[in-house]
């Protein structure tokens, strides 16, 4: 590998930010274009990594740590891969719920 090859970080960065800047409407339209030939797919890919983020981060920043004040409060009390089931969907329908919210945003109601 050369030592200016792209790493499998530069996609992800690239896709991410591109996937943001259309929604923003500001990606450039050369590179809309060349991503939409080289990777058709990209915007599907993009939001993938964006909705195993989101899940990642709202696994350990809000699922565990409520389970974990559970314990605190009743340590015989362990969770269930249902209870984690059940908080993960929770939390992820409010985030789900917030689409209703962007009108509000200027720079993002046309989208």
């Amino acid at each position: 590998m050369a030592h200016n090859d792209p790493t499998e970080d530069d996609l992800t960065r690239l896709l991410v930010t591109s996937w943001a800047a259309l929604r923003a409407g500001t990606l450039d339209p050369d590179r809309q274009a060349l991503l939409d030939r080289e990777r058709p797919h990209w915007q599907c890919e993009a939001a993938t990594l964006i909705a195993e983020g989101l899940i990642a981060y709202v696994t350990v920043e809000l699922v565990d740590p409520d389970l974990a004040h559970d314990r605190e409060v009743d340590p015989h009390d362990s969770s269930s891969a249902e209870d984690f089931a059940a908080r993960l969907g929770a939390h992820l329908l409010d985030f789900v719920d917030y689409r209703g919210d962007l009108p509000r945003v200027r720079r993002l109601s046309t989208h």
